[in-house]
């Protein structure tokens, strides 16, 4: 049984809304949290300090890739976002990624998630290579959740 502090390994990554997996992905390109830092002088009897403290927090990015299908749900979710309806294009959604066993290994939970970026990579005709489809998904608020 692998420990608590081992490396995380995944082998199939998926984007769940509702209870109901709407994309698999071969790849997590990355997720990205940041916080900007502002400036803060703070002055004592004898001299001006200056800090660095938190600040405004970005929204978090989620950017996965995977073998384009057929499916249409993620599409679906991603025109909602093209066509400006703000209601229908956030969503809450879970990150889940798989062990090579099939079992969740890490879950992150996004609030008001929507994806931002569907880009369909180039293939050329004939060709026996795979067509590529990378998502990036922009949500207010990311957590880490227990599996």
């Amino acid at each position: 049984m692998a420990g608590t502090q081992d490396p995380i390994t995944a082998s199939r990554f998926s984007i769940t809304i509702d209870g109901y997996e709407i994309a698999a992905f071969s790849e997590l390109q990355g997720i990205t949290t940041e916080v900007k830092p502002v400036e803060h002088l703070e002055s004592t009897d004898k001299e001006l300090i200056l800090k660095k403290l938190p600040g405004k927090r970005e929204p978090a990015v989620v950017k996965l890739k995977r073998g384009k299908t057929a499916d249409m749900a993620l599409w679906a979710w991603h025109e909602a976002v093209l066509q400006g309806d703000i209601l229908a294009a956030r969503k809450s959604a879970s990150l889940v990624m798989y062990g090579a066993d099939g079992k969740p290994v890490a879950r992150y939970h996004m609030e008001n998630a929507w994806p931002s970026v569907v880009e369909i990579g180039a293939l050329k005709a004939g060709a026996n290579d795979v067509l590529m489809e990378t998502v990036t998904i922009v949500c207010e608020t990311l957590q880490r959740v227990s599996v």
